[in-house]
């Protein structure tokens, strides 16, 4: 048995080599006997005392694993400590880089902000490039990176240019003449007419897109970019527009026209060429210029119908004398004079032309110049501007050689509703243009409810599309080589028309629409514009409207001064005493009024007419033999001695030949209408309104040299902000 010894004080200097297999102590070498598995026997002399079965097992590989465990303590501890200590770090780094990109991003809004203000500067400065040219700038650099901005010009809903649009969206088809005068169904309702006024609003506004970045100067890959919309709106100065500070009342963006367009559109009719042989006017029975007319040279009068001298001198007296007055030199015309005023002529006016001119009490003026016509560059309409600067827009091209059952008003792509026809074209029945028809060839009104109007800067409502709308200049109507009008076309144009030739007709008697004949007349009528091509009548509360269509049928006389136009009844409001007619009417004060049925065959312009002649010719109704004419001119003279005789009224010879009863048994037209001066064709400008000749429309005011502008300096255009918006 082994005994357990305590060893002694006098072993503590001993080699302690192994730990004991009973206690662990270690035992010197000398005495311990070693064992296969690294322990030490401890002989007898040197036991413990303790009692080594209940005593601790102490062993070599024990004492190791506690000191490893003290190890992985330590090394999480210090694990923990790192890890702390990154994280301390990374979040300062993270804080810094975040500061940084904030600054940055703030710099790049700044960017974009002043960007769009210094352009805002630049578009109301006369020296603007436009929109098609590019603008950037630099704000500052400095070791770390460069801040600038760029800017777009957009349309104001965003699209790069106009031509981002889809094409032909003004184009309307109507089903026939009960869907033209339909007001709700088709291509002239009012959603029509508001797409047509957005689409006309919306090239009067600009979007400036200001892009601000800040840029790293050592990477391309490290910047950043914030984005500035301003949405914008053109208020061109005007004539006649309220002056505002700091504004001056000469300031106009309004562009001159071409050559003497501006002087030429103040005549009903200007004519640019004629001769001895082949006068500029060739007029006849049922043709009234009505207002100031300007000719090259020759005025031809009634000469178609073939009556002898006599019959048209006293023919010529009667209707001076019924339709004209003269007081204190001033000579007022009477609908249907066939002159509404003086005739400006060139040449010298023959002896024959003053003796005709004043039987008819028209006065004579002679030029002291000639306005120059402005040429007509047909190809410069495919493409335009409205103003200077701004957005090119493309004219709708029309590839038939004839147009029927359409409607044609402006869009996105076309504003201004510029219609092109590169050749001859003819209009058939039911064609409404809201805008310019160009055509270069030969333009044949041929057809039944036919109305063409330039764009009168107004919705659906009648109120103005831009500000100031009502003074705006308009464009032409029609611009054309030539017109031809057909024996019974039933057509009107609201606007000028432009001509590189003649306008000329083949004959059409004056006749009325068949239906129920209506006969309503008064005063207090008023009449405003409303969507194109309709404008609105209120008669008074006690009229009854039950015997009145508004299917075409009938029509209403608006009295205007001492003439007026007929508008095509469209539709009937009986309830509210309110009618819709065909054509622009603006009676904004009470003025006199007839209704009747429409005229069957009639071509109204109301506005100025250029061209190098006009030669229509008599209708056939008017083409009576000359024995004809000398037995009726005879009967005429022996009722006339009977009136005289009896100390009657004397009936004049114009108002005699008018007369249907005086054609019994000749059947139609003369024993239904006679032969009335009653114009089918009507050529009056309306007052007010201001046409150019071509576009662009406007151009930034650049005030005279002369002018002082140290505090007020009105050059530049003139715009108006909408909204200013920072994308996400």
């Amino acid at each position: 048995m082994r005994q357990q010894t305590r060893l002694s004080s006098g072993a503590a200097s001993a080699k302690w080599n192994s730990p004991c297999r009973q206690c662990s102590r270690y035992i010197p070498c000398a005495v311990g006997v070693s064992q296969a598995d690294g322990t030490w026997n401890v002989p007898a002399t040197f036991q413990s005392e303790c009692d080594w079965a209940s005593a601790p097992r102490w062993s070599h590989s024990d004492q190791t694993k506690r000191h490893g465990v003290s190890l992985v303590v330590v090394m999480i501890a210090i694990s923990m400590s790192m890890a702390l200590t990154y994280a301390a770090l990374s979040s300062q780094s993270r804080g810094v880089q975040v500061r940084q990109n904030v600054n940055r991003r703030e710099m790049a809004r700044q960017a974009a902000e002043s960007g769009a203000s210094i352009t805002l500067n630049q578009l109301q400065s006369a020296g603007w490039s436009g929109v098609t040219t590019a603008l950037s700038g630099t704000l500052g650099s400095d070791k770390t990176g460069t801040t600038s901005y760029t800017i777009e010009f957009r349309t104001i809903d965003g699209q790069t240019s106009p031509a981002a649009y889809p094409t032909g969206q003004g184009r309307t088809s109507l089903s026939g003449s009960t869907a033209f005068f339909d007001s709700t169904t088709n291509g002239l309702s009012s959603s029509s007419a508001d797409t047509a006024a957005i689409a006309t609003r919306q090239a009067f506004q600009l979007l400036i897109r200001s892009t601000g970045q800040w840029a790293s100067l050592t990477d391309p890959l490290d910047f950043v970019t914030e984005i500035v919309e301003v949405g914008i709106e053109l208020q061109p100065r005007v004539p006649g527009r309220q002056i505002l500070a700091p504004d001056i009342t000469q300031a106009s963006d309004v562009f001159a026209s071409n050559a003497g367009y501006d002087t030429i559109q103040n005549y009903a009719l200007f004519a640019s060429e004629g001769g001895s042989t082949s006068p500029s006017l060739a007029l006849e029975p049922g043709q009234c210029f009505d207002g100031p007319t300007w000719l090259k040279q020759g005025v031809a009068v009634y000469k178609g119908p073939r009556w002898n001298s006599s019959i048209r001198d006293v023919f010529l007296q009667s209707t001076g004398t019924l339709y004209s007055t003269s007081s204190g030199g001033t000579t007022s015309f009477l609908h249907p004079h066939p002159f509404g005023d003086s005739i400006t002529m060139a040449a010298s006016f023959t002896a024959a032309e003053v003796a005709d001119l004043t039987k008819l009490n028209v006065p004579r003026v002679t030029a002291t110049s000639t306005p120059t016509t402005p040429s007509i560059n047909f190809d410069g309409w495919k493409t335009y501007q409205l103003y200077q600067g701004g957005f090119s827009y493309s004219a709708e091209a029309i590839s038939s050689n004839s147009l029927n059952n359409v409607v044609l008003r402006p869009s996105l792509r076309n504003p201004l509703g510029v219609f092109y026809r590169n050749n001859a074209l003819q209009l058939d029945d039911n064609v409404v243009i809201q805008g310019t028809l160009v055509c270069s060839g030969r333009l044949t009104f041929s057809g039944s409810n036919l109305n063409i109007a330039s764009v009168n800067w107004r919705d659906s409502s009648g109120g103005a599309v831009v500000a100031n709308g009502s003074l705006f200049p308009r464009l032409p109507a029609v611009v054309a080589q030539s017109i031809v009008l057909n024996t019974d076309n039933r057509a009107s144009v609201d606007g000028a028309v432009l001509l590189t030739g003649t306008v000329s007709k083949t004959d059409g008697s004056y006749e009325l629409i068949s239906g129920t004949e209506s006969t309503l007349s008064g005063t207090q009528a008023t009449s405003v514009p409303i969507r194109q091509p309709y404008s609105q009548v209120q008669l008074p509360a006690t009229t009854d409207l039950s015997s009145v269509s508004e299917t075409g049928t009938h029509a209403i006389w608006l009295a205007d001064g001492n003439s007026g136009n007929w508008f095509p009844i469209v539709d009937v409001d009986t309830v509210n005493r309110r009618l819709t007619v065909l054509g622009e009417a603006s009676r904004p004060n009470p003025v006199s009024y007839r209704i009747r049925r429409q005229r069957l065959r009639n071509f109204d312009i109301r506005g100025p007419l250029m061209a190098t002649r006009s030669l229509i010719a008599v209708s056939g109704s008017w083409k009576l033999s000359s024995g004809l004419w000398t037995n009726q001119y005879s009967l005429w003279q022996l009722i006339t001695q009977i009136q005289a005789n009896n100390n009657q009224p004397i009936t004049p010879f114009a108002t005699w030949v008018a007369d249907p009863l005086n054609y019994d048994g000749w059947g139609n037209p003369w024993e239904n209408y006679g032969l009335p001066l009653e114009p089918v064709v009507h050529i009056r400008p309306q007052a007010g309104i201001k046409f150019r000749d071509s576009l662009p429309l406007f151009k930034s005011y650049v005030p005279p040299s002369n002018l002082i502008t140290a505090i007020n300096d009105p050059s530049g255009y003139r715009w108006r902000v909408l909204f200013w918006r920072e994308l996400p």
